[in-house]
């Protein structure tokens, strides 16, 4: 039999408490901790502010300017898929946070105000235009394509009334419905 200096449930170093419940434990920490995914080093992006998303119904409004035809609500609701999207994806919440940024930083840096202030449509397509090779637009941009035009309840609003096709082509109706554009 094994003689041991120390006592049942003493520990072997003085001041250490290593018992085996604790070191399973701690073991079991360490796997799991290990076995875990690396994630990247933007998967724990902060959210829009409030002014970001502001900033981003003005740019959805800026790109596709529909004024007299649409309020608020559509370019809204592209806007809010596109959010929804970045909850799950921290890619795309940190291509939205850095893309408005950086579009605050170049009307700073051009009209001393945020995009939102800048009063002048022309001015703010000119800050627009800077960016429209960045994924950030091309993102909202690919967005509202589809979110707006592809949106059969607002078809109407556009003076379109559908595919034709059906009923021989636009021959009948003729181009002149449209008077927006």
């Amino acid at each position: 039999m094994y003689n041991s200096p120390l006592q049942v449930g003493e520990p072997a170093v003085a001041g250490a408490d290593f018992t085996r419940r604790r070191l399973l434990k701690s073991m079991m920490l360490v796997t799991a901790a290990l076995a875990l995914p690396a994630l990247p080093p933007d998967a724990f992006a902060a959210p829009l502010s409030a002014d970001q998303k502001t900033t981003l119904l003005r740019v959805a409004r800026d790109i596709y300017p529909h004024d007299s035809l649409l309020d608020d609500a559509p370019y809204q609701a592209v806007i809010d898929a596109i959010l929804v999207e970045a909850e799950s994806s921290p890619t795309v919440a940190d291509l939205l946070s850095k893309g408005v940024e950086d579009l605050e930083q170049r009307a700073q840096h051009i009209y001393k105000v945020n995009y939102t202030a800048i009063s002048k449509p022309e001015e703010r397509e000119g800050v627009l235009r800077s960016i429209e090779l960045t994924d950030f637009f091309q993102k909202i941009k690919g967005g509202l394509l589809m979110g707006l035009y592809n949106n059969k309840a607002l078809w109407p609003k556009f003076g379109y009334d559908g595919s034709s096709w059906e009923t021989g082509g636009f021959i009948d109706k003729g181009f002149d419905k449209i008077d927006w554009f």
